[in-house]
């Protein structure tokens, strides 16, 4: 998809302020809002491309079946594993979490 298409998405799910809009871990399934990765000190270019935990004290390991708290975790997408599952021009990113 492009990006015009993915924006046209987005806004069709959650309107057109971006901060509300919602995006799902593909690693730990966790679902932030831009204004969570906000809060968390993150910066713009993480949104939807790393898991917020990553910005948080308390989280857990990306890809540890045995932790089974439902808190974020520290999956980056620009790791050696990208598990993103959308992709606009070329870009993987998350779905967004409705």
């Amino acid at each position: 998809m492009n990006k015009q298409q993915w924006i046209t998405q987005g806004e069709t799910l959650f309107g057109q302020d971006k901060m509300q809009w919602k995006f799902k871990c593909p690693c730990c399934g966790h679902i932030a809002t831009v204004q969570d990765y906000k809060k968390a000190g993150a910066p713009s270019s993480a949104v939807g491309f790393s898991c917020v935990g990553r910005w948080l004290e308390v989280r857990k390991e990306a890809f540890d079946d045995k932790d089974k708290r439902k808190i974020p975790c520290n999956y980056a997408g620009g790791g050696l594993i990208n598990i993103s599952p959308v992709d606009v021009d070329g870009r993987k990113v998350f779905e967004f979490g409705v």
